[in-house]
């Protein structure tokens, strides 16, 4: 055999593995699932001092390698008042712990009530996430699955930064 030949080979030998290492990693950041989460936001107006209570309802679905994120306001009784939508794509998956790195492109607030004033939820999850997608690019998240309960198919969502813990139906679409 050639030097030439010799050389060949190992080179696509090593292309070969190569393209097998990022295939792998591809197929381990899929993901394939759906959270419905709801929560009663509580907050004091820093204006009237007054006590604010309204419904969050956040909408979770990572499909494949794509990541969207819908949470949607309500009044106390019940009353749609905005809408905030952030989409991208799953950086990491690491699915033994139920850990997922989100990576957030694009940020959309839609008001579907002018004379009610945006939960301070909705204001400041705004605000973060596009004073990040303006500076860096992109608004990361990380989600983890604490605990599940397949049965009720319910699921404990721990959320980074924010250190908030939710309970959230889960639907698993594998």
């Amino acid at each position: 055999m050639t030097k030439k030949m010799k050389w060949f080979g190992a080179f696509f030998i090593s292309l070969l593995l190569c393209s097998l290492v990022i295939y792998q990693h591809i197929k381990a950041s899929e993901v394939n699932m759906v959270l419905s989460c709801q929560n009663e936001l509580v907050a004091v107006n820093s204006q009237t001092q007054a006590i604010e209570k309204n419904i969050m309802i956040a909408d979770f679905s990572l499909q494949k390698r794509s990541a969207s994120i819908s949470y949607r306001y309500f009044s106390e009784d019940g009353v749609p008042i905005a809408t905030l939508h952030l989409k991208g794509g799953i950086l990491s998956a690491y699915k033994e712990k139920d850990t997922y790195i989100l990576n957030l492109i694009q940020s959309e607030l839609i008001r579907h009530n002018q004379q009610v004033s945006l939960p301070q939820h909705a204001t400041h999850v705004q605000a973060f996430a596009l004073r990040n997608i303006a500076k860096e690019g992109v608004h990361n998240l990380t989600i983890q699955i604490v605990k599940t309960n397949p049965d009720k198919n319910l699921a404990l969502l721990y959320f980074l930064p924010s250190t908030n813990i939710c309970a959230c139906s889960l639907i698993n679409m594998d």
